[in-house]
């Protein structure tokens, strides 16, 4: 049931923003803050950005980021070197898994044929093993013979990598491979003119 604002209340919408965004945990969408509360779309996106401005100006260990289509309460990354020792615990992919996730967070939606068909190996228990990490979702089925599978990423992938959707992950590395060719383009030259 939405929180009714009551006219009084109105300075505290920060404070309601930052409160459930803490006990979620996880990101929430600006419907799903608008389902809470009752305020409109304007509303949560205005207040998100006042809570963003708040936590900047006030120098907090928390921000406010955009991720996986939703707002989220993350750990300001300037203070790493103070906080790193607080780990949490991680399961590593293995090589096997990454290349799959890789794989399905570029060409999605796929299916498990087209999967193994890139890789040249079977890839049944891989996929099972990221849909049960929660990286990876069924997405339907593709209307083809055999209606097969199809499989994309989920939200949680896009959390773990800070992201907000798979394009910036696209667009991200793209400016990487950018960068790698112009610096090996710059080792080219300097090294053909030495």
């Amino acid at each position: 049931m939405p929180y009714e604002l009551q006219e009084d209340k109105k300075e505290r919408k920060t404070a309601i923003l930052e409160a459930l965004l803490f006990l979620s945990g996880q990101p929430l969408t600006g419907q799903e803050i608008v389902a809470h509360t009752g305020w409109t779309m304007e509303q949560v996106i205005q207040v998100a950005r006042e809570l963003q401005r708040e936590l900047q100006i006030q120098q907090r260990g928390i921000i406010l980021i955009n991720v996986a289509g939703g707002y989220q309460l993350a750990t300001d990354p300037t203070l790493y070197e103070q906080i790193h020792w607080v780990k949490k615990e991680t399961k590593e992919l293995s090589t096997v898994a990454m290349e799959v996730l890789a794989i399905v967070a570029f060409k999605q939606p796929i299916t498990r044929v087209e999967i193994e068909q890139i890789r040249g190996v079977s890839s049944e228990r891989i996929l099972g093993t990221l849909i049960h990490q929660g990286l990876i979702v069924d997405l339907g089925r593709k209307e083809v013979t055999g209606r097969p599978i199809m499989y994309g990423t989920s939200p949680y992938f896009l959390e773990c990598l800070g992201i907000n959707s798979v394009d910036d992950l696209v667009a991200s590395v793209n400016m990487t491979l950018q960068k790698e060719t112009r610096e090996d383009m710059d080792g080219t030259i300097t090294k053909g003119d030495e």
